[in-house]
């Protein structure tokens, strides 16, 4: 069955590694439940389809979650990273007083750009999965100058705010309110945060493009259900349940 005592958790800093999920990854075998990941210093991040996480290598956040699960058909894995970004976003209301967005499924807007990613991914044992390794990146302090040369609108908290942020801290208080409420969320599955997810939603009730693999198709954006997939309504006036893919509009 899977941990529920999340009372406690543990956390491994390093100084630098290529990705954190790839280090969870490599190491799932070793690492114990409940361990968080962290290094301000990445070199060969990754998002979602493989993409390059933007800002590697500068001292922003990139964390990951290692959560493992023993004999459980019901974990709600495919919510993980909804679960996170609902925490990200609480993270920077409570901290920062920031007014922070979901664009499907869960990268982190704020004023339109992006501030934070989120990856998950798993170690299969046996035809079962070992453990989950749940990664995030935050933008921290990425000077307005390195993300000017990037192509898609990016943001950070040194922007934001003209200061320079200490990641150790943010780490643990991030890590803090990811456990305070992963008790609920395992118990619930998505029910437990789907009324603050769609509330993050600003793409909902608006006509959106989807890139899926390498096809871009027009939806109008309906609802999210109950198992947190995307209801869109297509161009054939179809409802559609979206379960990968993103939105670009």
């Amino acid at each position: 069955m899977v941990n529920l005592d999340m009372s406690k958790y543990s956390i491994v800093t390093l100084d630098e590694v290529e990705s954190t999920n790839a280090y969870a990854l490599e190491n799932m075998t070793f690492l114990e439940d409940s361990t968080v990941i962290y290094t301000a210093h990445q070199t060969l991040g990754r998002g979602r389809y493989s993409r390059k996480w933007i800002g590697d290598g500068s001292d922003n956040i990139y964390m990951s979650f290692v959560l493992k699960i023993f004999g459980t058909n019901d974990f709600p894995f495919p919510n993980l990273t909804q679960y996170l970004s609902v925490v990200v976003c609480d993270f920077l209301e409570k901290e920062f007083k920031i007014n922070s967005e979901i664009k499907w499924p869960n990268d982190i807007l704020v004023n339109g750009c992006k501030i934070s990613g989120i990856l998950a991914e798993s170690v299969m044992k046996n035809n079962k999965i070992e453990g989950i390794a749940l990664g995030l990146g935050l933008n921290v302090n990425l000077k307005k100058e390195t993300l000017d040369k990037i192509d898609q609108k990016a943001i950070s908290l040194s922007v934001l705010f003209d200061k320079y942020f200490d990641t150790d801290i943010l780490v643990r208080k991030i890590s803090d309110m990811f456990f305070e409420n992963y008790n609920n969320f395992v118990k619930y599955g998505f029910s437990f945060i789907k009324n603050k997810y769609i509330s993050k939603c600003g793409f909902l009730g608006k006509n959106i493009q989807i890139r899926e693999s390498n096809q871009k198709k027009n939806y109008f954006a309906k609802a999210i259900d109950d198992g947190g997939l995307l209801l869109a309504i297509d161009e054939n006036n179809n409802v559609c349940k979206i379960i990968t893919g993103d939105v670009l509009c």
